[in-house]
């Protein structure tokens, strides 16, 4: 949770200082700064960059949650590993992902001459902007040049698959821990306390939500902002910049989700504290559980 909330404000750094507009044309996308520093294009090419890859560094972070859970549930002779300052492993490879991310999009989809007239006019009506003008990152998959020849970008769709390998190995972790995970966790129920039992199927709940939540808010949106233009599918501008939305909120909802599936989380939010009450009677002393609100 506290590696989420420093995502967050980094997150939230990089978002006000681009404040990306994403346009789905015809096979391309483009995303272009349309903060105070867009007209300032050796900030704002890299500020673009670094939009792409906080999205990377988002994915690599659940995937890193889920192999920290299995490591706890699975592996916990491991977990000395991680004590203290080692924690810091655990984040090499998210920021080493992120770092591939943003130096792919940099060099692979920076500004060109022929980018700046491909799409110029389309963004000038819709957006008013002068492509040519702000920092922007984009993909051209193919095109046809001025003698008529197709002609397909293969830089593109190279810095396509690997965003694309990215976002598959992360979802192979998660799903690959996550299921190892429920069955370590059905194999030693037996074994368990009934409150045990309990906190480790809440525990479950929880980590079923938190796979299919970015699953649907982040992966596939993402996936298919970059998918589409292949088949020269359009995307309304309401629709292309909603990853940009989801991106930013997914951190919160993730704590959210822990919070209020959790028993001991939900109750200690929602003021929900027990207290010893001792009772003295005649045959005895008893202690009960009170719940109060």
């Amino acid at each position: 949770m506290i590696s989420y909330s420093v995502y967050s404000l980094i997150y939230a750094i990089v978002e006000i200082s681009t404040q990306p507009i994403i346009h789905v044309g015809q096979a391309s996308m483009y995303l272009y700064v349309d903060s105070f520093l867009k007209y300032e294009k050796y900030i704002s090419n890299p500020l673009a960059a670094a939009y792409c890859a906080s999205f990377g560094l988002c994915v690599s972070l659940l995937a890193t949650h889920f192999v920290y859970r299995y490591c706890a549930v699975c592996r916990p002779y491991d977990l000395h590993h991680f004590d203290g300052l080692k924690l810091a492993r655990i984040y090499v490879i998210p920021v080493t992902l992120s770092l591939i991310w943003f130096l792919e999009v940099l060099l692979l989809l920076g500004p060109t001459e022929f980018k700046n007239s491909y799409t110029r006019k389309e963004i000038e009506e819709i957006y008013g902007e002068d492509i040519g003008k702000v920092g922007y990152i984009s993909l051209v998959y193919y095109y046809q040049n001025p003698s008529g020849t197709f002609v397909i970008s293969y830089i593109d769709f190279l810095a396509y698959f690997i965003a694309l390998a990215i976002m598959g190995a992360c979802i192979f972790t998660m799903v690959i821990c996550g299921w190892k995970t429920y069955q370590k966790m059905g194999s030693v129920k037996k074994s368990m306390s009934k409150k045990t039992k309990e906190l480790n199927r809440q525990l479950f709940k929880t980590l079923v939500f938190q796979t299919l939540i970015p699953m649907f808010t982040m992966f596939a949106p993402v996936g298919t902002l970059l998918t589409l233009p292949i088949f020269s599918i359009v995307i309304p501008p309401f629709l292309s910049n909603l990853p940009s939305l989801y991106a930013g909120l997914y951190p919160a909802l993730d704590a959210i989700i822990a919070i209020f599936m959790i028993r001991d989380f939900r109750d200690t939010v929602l003021c929900r504290r027990k207290y010893n009450v001792s009772i003295g009677s005649s045959t005895g002393n008893y202690t009960s559980s009170v719940l109060s609100g």
